[in-house]
């Protein structure tokens, strides 16, 4: 059956490459393309234009500028957002298309192109960041706007849902979903690290406050105590000078610390489950996530994951049963953790099955994609 055929939604995402948030989003708006039709704006060079084509998903480009320190962009920025307001108006016009569902809250160029629209134009807003840790003046505009202008407002965990105002009628958590075309790899196999090196994989974009820097100095208090642990880094840098910096100051801190041997830093990985099942454990440990992509496939994947307790993450497995949470920010709790589990092959096999088992069941349709539908289906009947 094809429900509201011919309505097309217009999802707006600021990613300048493949982020967690734009294939979140796409994964959940796959399973929902025999009900509504899908096209993508993205940045103008976004490298992420080539996986939603690749998926069969119409791309456009829009110049949009960010809010940030730099003096060109603060000039830039109200006009730009009038303009593109403006383009994505017309662009809703030639799609035909309803709905415009923002892929974070602080893009606002959805409501310009509302408000344009004498307000025909429906907006649906994700929220994709903890608004706790943004600047709180800008913070507590777009929840304001988000509150009051869009129709349908999805926090991305409970972490987020906190933000908003209890009780909020268009304020509701929607859970990103597992990985569209399931497992395409033979099961993740749980090896005994007695006699082999116990390999951990952080896959995370070169970003400051993903917490690789964490991690390494973690690591390095870990090997002291067992030679036989192997970090892998995984991840791009967005093409982004401030990204290539702090790789190559991990890279440098590798080096001084004398674990070039042990350490080992790649790109951008296009095969995330095959990255993940080719190491024993996977490490996030990230000073704010909102939810997180990467902790999720781990679990999926039944490769066992440490995770730092900085938000969403807590919500997607339990600790100590299927996984490890470790507090914010804690090195010294990060480098037990590694230690833990890289000795104990009994646990790592334990988590593999019980984190299977409990996304599956958390994160199944009804709480995920299908909540995702719904919500196009309440903002299309406010029309």
């Amino acid at each position: 059956m094809r429900l509201n055929s011919g309505l097309t939604v217009l999802v707006v995402d600021n990613s300048r490459a493949v982020t967690g948030a734009l294939n979140a989003l796409r994964h959940a708006t796959s399973p929902l393309r025999e009900q509504f039709a899908f096209a993508y704006v993205l940045p103008t060079g976004s490298t992420g234009r080539a996986i939603l084509e690749a998926d069969g998903y119409r791309v456009y480009e829009l110049p949009f500028v960010e809010i940030s320190r730099r003096p060109a962009d603060l000039l830039r920025y109200l006009p730009m957002l009038l303009l593109n307001g403006w383009r994505l108006r017309q662009l809703a016009r030639r799609e035909r298309a309803a709905v415009v569902h923002l892929n974070d809250f602080y893009n606002l160029t959805g409501y310009v192109a509302r408000w344009l629209s004498l307000g025909r134009l429906r907006v649906l807003t994700h929220v994709r960041f903890l608004p706790h840790t943004l600047p709180q003046p800008l913070a507590r505009t777009w929840r304001w706007l988000a509150e009051h202008a869009a129709q349908q407002v999805l926090c991305v965990s409970d972490a987020v849902r906190t933000y908003f105002a209890p009780g909020h009628a268009r304020v509701h958590t929607v859970y990103d979903p597992l990985p569209a075309h399931g497992e395409q790899w033979p099961p993740h196999a749980v090896l005994d690290g007695l006699d082999r090196p116990v390999r951990l994989l952080y896959l995370s974009n070169y970003i400051r406050g993903k917490g690789q820097n964490f991690a390494l100095e973690a690591f390095r208090i870990a090997y002291a105590r067992n030679s036989n642990l192997r970090l892998h880094f995984v991840g791009g840098d967005m093409g982004m000078s401030k990204n290539q910096g702090f790789r190559r100051e991990l890279e440098a801190a590798a080096q001084a610390a004398g674990l070039t041997e042990a350490v080992h830093f790649d790109g951008f990985a296009t095969d995330t489950e095959a990255a993940m099942k080719a190491h024993d454990v996977v490490l996030n440990f990230s000073e704010a996530e909102s939810f997180s992509l990467t902790c999720l496939d781990a679990l999926y994947y039944g490769v066992p994951l440490i995770a730092t307790d900085c938000g969403g993450p807590a919500e997607l497995f339990e600790a100590g049963r299927s996984g490890l949470l470790v507090p914010n920010r804690d090195v010294s709790a990060m480098a037990a953790a590694i230690n833990e589990l890289a000795s104990d092959c009994a646990l790592r096999r334990q988590f593999s099955v019980a984190s299977r088992i409990f996304v599956r069941q958390k994160f199944a349709p009804a709480r995920t994609y299908e909540q995702l539908r719904d919500c196009y289906n309440r903002v299309l009947a406010r029309g």
